[in-house]
């Protein structure tokens, strides 16, 4: 059941619509009926996704099923050759690692997803807990929230929570503001009415007689009637929203791009393993031919050989494990978790680790404006008022964007004169927030408005240079006791009498104050107040009493400049003296006006009026004869006439200082940023211009338009606006409006990262490809539904985590080239011995000690590079960019086939020589063969006199004593040297990956000596299974001698010339760089 449009039918229509008066509310009979109806006024908890489905969610990826697969083939052949001399618990290391490994990965991935969705229950802790309300005519005070009903009539007053979607039926005070900054993005507090709006079809921001359930009432009453409750609220739409945004969420762009090389690697390795079988078929299948035919077999004479059978399905086995970087996803997670770390040196706070890649290849940063582009401190950045005659207008601009009163200054001001100091009491004292310090940060408790004036009256100071030092020292000495000494100097020489407050008629507020008795106690210590300049003397030659306090009152005027303009006959000069305001004086005023209104300043004006009437000697007491003036706030207008003009402010939610910076760092990087805000289109423009979004000078054809504007436009158009070069701007945006912009990106092919705050901008931060939230100003709504929180609310600190993001990205694309480079080695290595017909030189035990432990702490290493200079200055990848290039995959293949070559030849140069390049191989005693023998060696049992010594390695002797036994239990010298071959190339490997094209004299290997560590460490773990025996015997190894060594860096040495040879040709030929567009530019 639809909600009723409240806002546009009149209020007593809505009474009568939903069978109640506003005196009575509902009754119980109606209670009951409409429960069964409406239920209850709560977001109901989305049912959470089992545990067995999480788990098996985390086995989806394609590598983990192929880690499967071998992993149950593996099982399967220990299993069945578990009785296997020389076998036993090392046949089942290999398939216990690979599962050990998976349940690790399901364990972190089932972790990391059951804390994902907890930004629903933040919704909840939004709603009030209880409500004042009318049922059968009784008022009930604590009403549990969830208990009301549509049709119930509540009192709202200042400091509530709005409980559900009310409808405004009566002011119970003349104004009524409500801060729903983090529903609609509107960076002030609004005023409410009860009157109806025009249309049924318009934006939250214009419901003016709306309260939203989840807002606060910054000031008034009313009485109101509550419209609609829980999921169709606003805020339980937002719910539904989230909800299908999560639904929405895609792989990261690492997360296909990893998918995809899953695949390709699954269908190698199965070509690998076929082509395996067919080269050594002959060795477990034999026939005889037809006699007179030379291919024909004769089926009467096939053999098969299960046992030879089963050792080349344990080799492609083997070489399945070897292909399999089985250490990837480690690696790929720790290299994420040490980017989380520097981002949160950068104040940027990855909740979802593949939120780190992301951000690399981010195109588009659709931002909210307030408190993100904005500082949401409202601050005044523009004072004017007449000099010594009324043809001097003084213009100032004020700096700061914060509460801080030392945080700026107004620029230019020589020095008080009488007239500014009047300013500054009327910001004083015509106030009703202040400005407190906490926690180090300066703070607004009250309207943000009020509180800018407080600060702007702080910038000002107080005419005696003595009492300005003593309110900066005591300021500097005690911020927390003294966060605004000027307010307090200037509000200790007046008693505050009467309040006239603001409503939307006359948009202005007013207080009645009388001078302070010659005794008030001084602001700061030792300095004496004083009353300003002329309106102290004006004050003074009121005086009829000795204590100078009776008939001496002054009216203090703030409010809208238009407003407050039209109801000032008089100017305060800055000498203190007043003159009328003529015609000239105020046209310079409106076209001043004008000029600030076009940088969309909130431009209020300040006022004093000394001849009260009936209420210059009012007191405060209701006796008094002008207190019944006071009372009805329709003689408010009449009051405040006749004033004497002050000067003009200007206010807005100041830009933050570093944001124009940040966004030229955007669009040097190719990055686009839109403005996504609730605010209105001329406040956006404005800050979008003084950002950088827009330049000064550019026309804003389709580059700016509402909500509601864009929402209306057919498909193709809304593309063709997102898709248009340039910064984009859309204001008074709803909810709706933002995913629907998000959407359209991600279906347009761009990596959209989304920034914001307000419990508004929730759904399209779950919706993005990286949603950034606000971690200072940011509701607990907006933090949850985000998969980044920024510790300093700094969209600066975006661009810099994109920047990390970048550089995340270049180093896992090193460790991921360094690792699948040593894999294609291992599969080469693997193949080329299955192709020449040797003996197994690589085991499946010791493939997976590689690939776990040797490669991972290098890999990790290579997660360390620093950054290239020039990575900002790039074009942002795009997430349908090819993981895999053919130069990548040739490269990985030149590499991957030396790897294989130099393993075989080291473990072949073994069994046939005694010699190698000058190296003394002879020394362990073993028996050298000819190559051919050693690719014939399963024939060994046919070989007349064949024999073979036994040998030694470091202090063991290898024996054996059948000959043939010589090239399975006697290749543990030449397995070694493989392995070590192996392990050494790779440690290259690793200093080669620290650059894709630059050579090593370019970028040298101690620019990271991380990598030298883990380099070392990697020797080091490889030196411990070398030479300690029990895992010596684990690996089938055996220790090697320093001759052995020399032969192993013979090998292995060099892949750094050859590396160096295909990054010369990629630098220079394939990956040539363009000429940036900016250095075009300036050549």
């Amino acid at each position: 059941m639809a909600p009723l449009p409240a806002w546009s039918l009149p209020a007593g229509e809505v009474l009568e619509a939903h069978g109640v008066t506003a005196d009575k509310g509902l009754s119980a009979e109606q209670v009951a009926g409409k429960r069964s109806l409406h239920g209850w006024n709560e977001l109901p908890a989305p049912e959470g996704t089992p545990l067995w489905k999480l788990i098996a969610e985390q086995f989806q990826d394609t590598l983990v099923k192929i880690l499967l697969l071998a992993a149950a083939v593996s099982f399967g052949l220990a299993w069945f050759e578990e009785g296997a001399e020389g076998e036993g618990v090392r046949a089942f290391i290999e398939p216990l690692v690979i599962v050990l490994i998976l349940v690790l990965n399901a364990a972190v991935g089932v972790w990391q997803e059951t804390n994902a969705e907890s930004a629903l229950e933040a919704l909840k802790e939004m709603t009030a807990d209880t409500a004042k309300v009318f049922r059968n005519g009784q008022l009930i005070s604590d009403l549990p929230a969830r208990e009301l009903l549509p049709g119930d009539i509540v009192e709202i007053h200042t400091g509530d929570k709005v409980p559900a979607d009310i409808r405004v039926v009566q002011l119970k005070t003349a104004v009524l503001r409500v801060e729903q900054a983090a529903l609609t993005g509107e960076s002030v507090a609004v005023s409410k009415t009860a009157a109806p709006v025009a249309q049924a079809d318009c934006e939250l921001q214009a419901k003016e007689c709306m309260l939203f359930a989840g807002t606060g009432i910054a000031s008034g009453a009313c009485i109101g009637v509550v419209n609609s409750i829980g999921m169709e609220t606003e805020i339980g739409k937002i719910q539904e929203q989230i909800q299908e945004a999560s639904e929405e969420e895609s792989d990261t762009p690492l997360k296909k791009k990893l998918d995809e090389f899953g695949e390709a690697l699954a269908k190698v390795i199965l070509y690998i393993c076929i082509a395996v079988w067919v080269i050594n078929y002959k060795h477990f299948l034999s026939w005889k031919t037809l006699p007179g035919s030379t291919w024909m077999p004769d089926f009467s004479t096939i053999e098969f050989s299960v046992a030879k059978a089963t050792f080349y399905f344990k080799v492609a086995v083997a070489l399945a494990v070897a292909a399999i970087p089985e250490g990837l996803p480690a690696v790929i997670t720790t290299c994420l978790a040490l980017g989380t770390r520097k981002m949160a040196k950068r104040n940027a706070i990855v909740r979802q680790l593949p939120s780190v890649e992301t951000l690399g290849c981010t195109t588009v940063i659709c931002s909210d404006k307030t408190g993100t582009l904005t500082t949401n401190q409202m601050s005044a950045v523009q004072l004017a008022a007449f000099g010594r005659s009324l043809g001097q207008l003084a213009q100032w601009e004020v700096t700061g964007s914060t509460y801080d009163p030392d945080g700026g200054a107004v620029q230019g001001l020589a020095g008080l004169d009488r007239n500014l100091e009047t300013l500054a009491e009327v910001c004083a004292l015509c106030n009703d927030a202040r400005i407190e310090f906490k926690a180090g940060h300066h703070r607004a408790v009250g309207q943000p408005t009020e509180a800018a004036l407080l600060v702007l009256a702080e910038k000002l100071g107080v005419a005696s240079e003595v009492a300005q030092r003593g309110i900066a020292s005591a300021r500097l000495a005690d911020p927390e006791a003294n966060p605004a000494g000027a307010c307090s100097h200037h509000a200790s020489k007046f008693a505050k009498l009467a309040t006239l407050e603001f409503d939307r008629d006359r948009k202005s507020m007013s207080v009645i104050c009388a001078p302070a008795s010659a005794g008030a106690a001084p602001a700061v210590p030792g300095v004496t107040p004083r009353r300003s300049g002329r309106l102290s003397s004006l004050l003074g030659s009121r005086s009829s009493s000795a204590d100078g306090s009776s008939g001496s009152n002054v009216l203090m005027v703030k409010g809208a400049a238009e407003c407050v303009l039209s109801r000032c006959s008089k100017v305060m000069l800055g000498d203190g003296s007043v003159v009328p305001l003529d015609k000239a004086a105020h046209e310079e005023l409106h076209k001043l006006l004008d000029q600030l209104a076009g940088r969309a300043l909130r431009l209020l004006a300040f006022a004093v009026k000394t001849d009260l009437g009936d209420l210059a000697d009012y007191d405060g007491s209701e006796k008094h004869r002008g207190h019944k003036r006071l009372a009805d706030p329709a003689q408010y207008a009449a009051i405040e006439s006749d004033l004497t003009f002050l000067g003009l402010a200007g206010l807005q939610d100041p830009p933050r200082p570093e944001v124009r910076a940040a966004i030229e760092d955007c669009h040097a990087a190719g990055i686009r940023v839109v403005v996504i805000t609730g605010d209105n289109k001329l406040t956006a423009e404005a800050i979008c211009r003084a950002i950088g979004v827009f330049t000064e000078e550019q026309a804003l054809n389709g580059n700016s338009m509402t909500g509601l504007d864009f929402a209306g436009l057919p498909e193709s158009e809304r593309r063709r606006v997102l898709s248009q070069p340039g910064g984009l701007c859309f204001s008074r945006a709803e909810p709706r409006h933002k995913q629907d912009i998000v959407r359209l990106l991600k279906e347009m092919g761009e990596v959209t990262a989304m920034t914001g705050d307000g419990v508004n901008d929730a759904p399209a931060l779950k919706l993005a490809d990286i949603g950034v939230a606000m971690g200072i100003t940011g509701t607990e709504v907006a933090k949850e539904a985000s998969d980044m929180v920024l510790a300093d609310d700094n969209f600066a600190t975006v661009v810099a985590a994109v920047e990390e993001g970048r550089a995340i990205y270049n180093n896992m694309k090193a460790f991921i080239r360094y690792m699948i480079s040593s894999n294609i080695g291992e599969v080469a290595s693997i193949f080329l011995a299955a192709a020449l017909g040797l003996p197994e030189g690589l085991i499946p035990v010791q493939l997976l000690w590689v690939n776990l432990v040797t490669d991972g702490p290098p890999a990790t290493a290579l997660g360390f590079n620093p950054a290239d200079p020039d990575i900002m200055t790039k074009p942002p990848r795009r997430a349908d960019d090819h993981f895999i290039t053919p130069w990548i995959l040739f490269r990985w293949l030149v590499v991957g086939c030396y790897v294989g070559f130099a393993t075989v030849g080291a473990f072949a140069t073994w069994f046939t020589s005694t010699s190698f390049l000058g190296i003394d191989l002879s020394q362990d005693g073993h028996t050298p063969v000819s190559f051919a023998q050693l690719r014939d060696w399963e024939a060994c049992h046919t070989w007349k006199g064949f024999t073979a010594s036994n040998y030694t390695a470091g202090g063991r002797t290898i024996s054996f004593e059948d000959p043939c036994d010589y090239f399975t239990v006697g290749k543990a010298k030449a397995s070694t040297l493989s392995l070590s071959v192996l392990v050494a190339i790779e440690m290259f490997n690793a200093a080669n990956a620290l650059s894709e094209d630059n050579s090593l004299l370019q970028v040298p290997v101690w620019r990271n000596p991380w990598l030298l560590v883990a380099m070392a460490v990697s020797l080091g773990l490889h030196a411990v299974i070398l030479y300690v025996p029990f895992l010596a015997d684990v690996f089938s190894i055996v220790p090697l001698s320093l001759n052995e060594w020399l032969l192993v860096l013979a090998y292995s040495l060099p892949v750094i010339l050859l590396e160096e040879v295909l990054k010369f040709i990629g630098r220079n030929v394939v990956n040539r760089p363009a000429l940036l567009p900016a250095k075009a530019k300036e050549e």
